[in-house]
């Protein structure tokens, strides 16, 4: 019995020091200095992202109207049978 009530009051002493030293960082600013640092990694990180995503947007933009420019159909007048199309059945 007295090993369970040494290991309940080890236990509370540790979960309190625990408490005290999370407290005491917190009070102390390295908590909040921590936070402020990866708060700006991740807003620096989100700008990089974006900048990387506008400016593959915009080269996809343009290569699509390239794209577009470049593959015009080529229309010859005549008279087409349904045998003369290609892509069917050959």
């Amino acid at each position: 019995m007295i090993k369970g009530i040494a290991a309940a009051l080890l236990a509370a002493l540790i979960v309190a020091g625990v408490i005290v030293g999370v407290f005491y960082l917190f009070f102390r600013g390295i908590i909040l200095w921590l936070a402020a640092i990866f708060a700006g990694a991740f807003i620096v990180g989100l700008l990089i992202l974006f900048a990387i995503i506008f400016i593959f947007c915009i080269i996809v933009f343009f290569a699509l109207f390239y794209y577009l420019a470049e593959k015009k159909p080529e229309v010859t007048p005549g008279e087409y049978k349904l045998d003369e199309e290609k892509g069917k059945n050959e």
